[in-house]
This record gives C-alpha cells, structure tokens and sequence, in this order.
C-alpha cells in the first residue's frame, strides 16, 4: 500500500486559513474604524448643530431682553402721562367745585357779617372778618358746620372793636373781629355733588 504524505495539504490548508483570519480581521478592523469615524463625525455634526442653535438662541434673547428694556421704557412712559392726565383731570374736574366753595361761602355768612381776608391751605380755610355781634359769629359757624361743603369750624378769636358800621355809616357802633378756621369735606363727594347739581339744572 502506498502511502500518502498530508503534510504539505494541511501546511497549506493552515497557511488559507490564517490568510482569510487576517482578511476577515483587517475587515472588521477596517469596518470598526469607519463606524468609530462616522460616529464621530455624527457626534461632532450634532455638536456644531447644537452650538449654532445655542448662538441662535443667545442672539434671540440677546434681542428679547432689548424688546424687554423698551417695553419697560414705554410702561414707564406711559405711566408718567397717565399720571400727567390724571392731575389734568382732577385740576378741571375741580374748576367748578372752587366756583361752588365761594357760592357756599357766601351762603353761609349771615347778614352783618364781613370777611376782610380768605385764606385757604390745603383743604383748610383761614376766614378774618368783622361781625356786628357775637351772636353773629356764632351763627355763622353753625352755618358752616350745617353746610355740606365745609366741616370742623373752629373760631380762633374773637374780640370787641370799635368801627363804623357798614350797613348804617351813621353813627359809630361797637363790633366784634374774629379769626377762625374750617376744613373742606372731601373733593370728591363736592365733584358728586356739583355733577348732581348740574344734572338736575
């Protein structure tokens, strides 16, 4: 029987297949690599994607806080000139109230009674004048104290003087001068009331 030497076959058939292991691994190598390099230049694509998006929205901001300052500007301004247009307003509002106050003033003082001075201070009234007598003077602060345009009176002094009479220039009478104060109710119920009035004439 002849026999058959194998090694030469098996060399060969080894050296094939280390040949297509080194293949294969230069492939797979070859593969991991790409893929290594695709996944880095997609990771590095999404980071500049997202680093425009940043500059992007920095610059809307950038832009919204602008639009912010002026809109705060405007909301001031606009605060002032409604500011402005209620001091207008309540300055013609109050015209025909002043008109009222010395309408009411006059009402108030009974016969032989002369203010020589009107005063007013905020929403206070200083009044100086001369009475006839003290009754006088006493009737017209219940004037004032039933009136509905005046509150508080409160008589300062009162003191007798000797001047001619007014009314009767005739012969030389005794008098009585008197100081005193009395507060204004509030603006807004004599604007009510005035309008009232007015709507009822």
């Amino acid at each position: 029987m002849a026999k058959i030497n194998l090694l030469p076959w098996r060399q060969e058939l080894r050296k094939q297949r280390q040949q297509e292991f080194v293949a294969i691994l230069m492939a797979v190598s070859m593969v991991a690599v790409a893929l290594v390099l695709f996944a880095h230049m997609a990771l590095s694509k999404q980071v500049s994607d997202q680093e425009e998006r940043n500059q992007y929205i920095k610059a809307e901001i950038g832009k919204l806080d602008g639009q912010i300052q002026e809109i705060d500007a405007l909301q001031k301004r606009r605060e002032e000139l409604l500011s402005r247009m209620k001091v207008i307003q309540d300055l013609q509002g109050r015209r025909p109230v002043i008109v009222r106050i010395f309408d009411e003033v006059v009402r108030v003082l009974p016969d032989g009674v002369y203010l020589t001075s009107l005063e007013r201070r905020g929403d206070g009234f200083s009044l100086t004048g001369i009475a006839e007598s003290a009754n006088q003077v006493s009737n017209l602060m219940r004037n004032l104290d039933a009136s509905p345009w005046f509150k508080s009176p409160q008589l300062s002094t009162v003191a007798a003087d000797s001047t001619r009479n007014a009314v009767r220039d005739a012969e030389a009478q005794q008098s009585n001068k008197f100081a005193m104060t009395v507060q204004l109710e509030s603006v807004d119920m004599l604007q009510a009331g005035a309008d009232q009035q007015g709507a009822a004439k």
